[in-house]
């Protein structure tokens, strides 16, 4: 869902094809990447159209540190270190993803708190149950986990719209059963740019059918041949809350040694920081491409 290029192809194209270009741009467009994000959380309410708050928003400032690693049978494997930096109380709480190409495999997810001083494994989807928030927010742990592979699903051409003034496909994805084992969602509707690839709109769809979240990309920024989401939310319409997403720096291709994606990681801090401070340089060298003006999607 979080970075986006804009390759070329022809106008006539069915919906797997689509999502094979869109996979192109999620996985393959670069090797690693550095941000600095927010999440702001809250319980809302709905008055005269509008959306506010019904309680002070939680707010989460993290920084991401993830690779992407091609491998011989095809597919890419993926592996990311999130860790927060604020507020103080939950500084140095850190998460471990390794997402893997192999359709046989699950994903592996490592959570350190540091007030317990313990490492927690996360569980993968099972047994119709939603998988983890990802630090108390709206996004889920499958939701972040650039998770999706082409031939886990079967995909449909609902037809073509405009979705903040930017044309779009939309798109209906059904899971495979191998694949409904390892998602809480039963049914997802994507609403891809004609032009960027890019996912504008995810609506996913609970075991039941129901409606349940709302992905959307408010504002994208172009780095190079890249656009990344610089703003977006995710709406959880059953229980009326929202989760905004907020990109303030990303930096690309930059060099992330192996083992720091490993669980000495979140356990040894003084390794993890003097590697980060290592991998934040990238931010203020702007490494990989000049950004862009702000763009709507």
């Amino acid at each position: 869902m979080l970075f986006m290029a804009a390759p070329s192809v022809s106008l006539a194209q069915d919906a797997r094809e689509i999502m094979v270009k869109v996979d192109d741009v999620l996985n393959r467009t670069y090797r690693s990447s550095v941000r600095q994000m927010e999440f702001s959380t809250c319980r809302y309410k709905l008055s005269n159209g509008k959306l506010t708050c019904a309680e002070k928003p939680r707010n989460i400032r993290f920084e991401v540190f993830s690779t992407h690693k091609p491998i011989a049978q095809g597919g890419v494997d993926h592996k990311s270190l999130d860790v927060i930096v604020d507020p103080v109380s939950e500084k140095g709480t850190t998460m471990l993803s390794w997402i893997y190409a192999d359709e046989d495999k699950t994903f592996d997810i490592w959570v350190y708190l540091p007030v317990l001083n313990k490492v927690k494994r996360l569980v993968a989807v099972s047994d119709g149950n939603e998988a983890a928030a990802m630090f108390g927010s709206e996004v889920s742990t499958e939701d972040s986990s650039d998770d999706r592979k082409v031939k886990d699903y079967t995909y449909k051409l609902l037809g073509q719209e405009t979705y903040r003034g930017r044309p779009v496909w939309k798109i209906e994805m059904i899971p495979t059963e191998k694949r409904r084992k390892r998602s809480y969602y039963s049914r997802i509707v994507t609403y891809i740019d004609k032009e960027r690839f890019n996912v504008l709109k995810d609506e996913l769809y609970d075991p039941t059918g129901r409606l349940y979240k709302e992905w959307s990309v408010i504002e994208v920024k172009q780095f190079g041949r890249m656009w990344v989401p610089m703003r977006a939310s995710m709406n959880n319409l059953l229980k009326r809350r929202i989760t905004l997403v907020k990109t303030n720096a990303a930096a690309f291709d930059v060099e992330i040694d192996e083992e720091f994606h490993t669980q000495r990681s979140l356990t040894d801090f003084a390794y993890r920081e003097r590697q980060m401070q290592l991998y934040r340089r990238s931010l203020n060298q702007g490494k990989g491409a000049t950004p862009q003006a702000p763009a709507k999607p």
